[in-house]
């Protein structure tokens, strides 16, 4: 376990260990820590602040003291949710490996996406293309060495507990098996390939679509192909940490690759914490040459989202949204190719997600707030700015699932 500080990495297990102690003290969760079954009381182990130099074949530092410390507290567990559900937890933090890629493949005047070549290549490290990585990866007319080419693939889950999270997944007869995940699995890209030459500088040939959030590839191609093998239906992940509401359907890979969607997965956004739209609104300068792909601005100084169009629709539709103003011809000239798995994006929304499951049929209720800079003086929390709902029915092996999508309150037009 390290630590950020100063410009360097600190090791930081005792770090870990009071952290873990501060969590099992203050969240209110039912998990037995390991080697102290009763539950009174956290049982801080010793441990030494101690330089990470040697790590196993899946990018886990087993130095005895990183090993005690990430092992002081297991998050991980299957908790049985009335008579249709399997909640699955993991935890993606702990036993995540060290991440390996550089900076060499950013492109400048892009802020927040990369090349998804890449990008994928660093991510699978030396998994890439079965076990076959190239030795240089093509960018801007050069080939650059690849740094990843002898390291381990990325991992949030670790193998074990990925491991441990297909067991019971295989293992489980609920109607629904719903995965607590922390960040969700769903990519988000757009086809910046596709932009014409007078919005700026041109997006590097070669190196795929533009991609905002796809990470730890290995871990979901291993896991849902599980899922596709084993015939496994009612997979639904659930998370929050991008501060975003999404809704969409998981699939390993996105075309031109095969399109195989096995589940179904919804992101909820943050209650109050601060969301990447008021970010932009803040530090994006208005004269920016790819200001029109996060966000187009209105005479009444409230701009436009159209960082959501841009991963839904594709680059034309926000060019075309910020020529007219109009969803319907902007919806009219979208790209289907762009993210046929994603049926709602929103990436400025504050609130929550309801879930509800039946033995046949499950759906999750977007409720969206007004940014929260104030309490609400109402006692039923003052308006809403949409409800959505998002409903599948169970689907059999070998179906594809599918959502169905019903705006029961307000006008997401800039969402769907």
């Amino acid at each position: 376990m390290y630590v950020a500080g100063g410009g360097y990495y600190a090791p930081a297990q005792s770090q870990k260990v009071a952290a873990n102690q501060a969590w099992w003290e203050f969240i209110p969760a039912h998990v037995q820590q390991p080697g102290n079954p009763k539950l009174e009381y956290f049982k801080a182990p010793e441990v030494v602040d101690t330089p990470l130099e040697n790590f196993n074949d899946d990018g886990l530092c087993e130095e005895p003291n990183n090993l005690i410390a990430i092992n002081s507290l297991k998050i991980q567990r299957v908790l049985r949710w009335g008579k249709n559900v399997d909640l699955f937890l993991t935890e993606h933090w702990s036993f995540r490996s060290p991440d390996m890629s550089t900076d060499d493949f950013n492109v400048p005047g892009y802020p927040r996406v990369s090349p998804q070549i890449p990008l994928e290549i660093m991510d699978y490290g030396r998994h890439y293309n079965n076990d076959n990585p190239p030795e240089t990866i093509r960018f801007n007319g050069k080939d650059i060495p690849n740094p990843t080419k002898d390291v381990h693939a990325q991992t949030c889950l670790g193998r074990d507990q990925r491991k441990w999270f297909m067991e019971q997944l295989g293992q489980s007869k609920a109607r629904w098996k719903i995965w607590g995940h922390s960040f969700g699995t769903m990519e988000v890209r757009s086809d910046y390939q596709n932009l014409p030459d007078e919005l700026g500088s041109k997006w590097p040939k070669d190196v795929g679509y533009a991609v905002a959030d796809n990470r730890f590839l290995r871990d979901k191609e291993i896991i849902l192909d599980f899922v596709r093998d084993q015939k496994i239906t009612g997979l639904c992940v659930v998370a929050g940490d991008r501060h975003a509401f999404h809704a969409g359907l998981v699939s390993k890979v996105l075309p031109p690759k095969k399109y195989e969607p096995v589940g179904v997965e919804f992101i909820t956004g943050s209650i109050s914490q601060q969301t990447l739209y008021e970010v932009l609104v803040e530090t994006m300068k208005k004269d920016h040459p790819m200001r029109v792909l996060h966000l187009i601005d209105q005479p009444d100084g409230k701009p436009i989202p159209s960082m959501n169009i841009t991963p839904l629709h594709g680059v034309m539709s926000a060019l075309k949204l910020k020529e007219t103003g109009d969803m319907k011809q902007a919806r009219a000239v979208r790209n289907p190719e762009v993210a046929p798995h994603l049926s709602f994006v929103d990436f400025g929304g504050h609130g929550y997600g309801l879930v509800t499951a039946t033995s046949d049929r499950l759906s999750t209720e977007f409720v969206c707030i007004p940014i929260p800079y104030e309490r609400s003086d109402k006692p039923d929390g003052g308006p809403l700015v949409y409800r959505v709902v998002h409903r599948t029915r169970l689907w059999k092996a070998g179906e594809t699932p599918k959502l169905e999508q019903e705006i029961i309150e307000g006008n997401p037009q800039y969402c769907v």
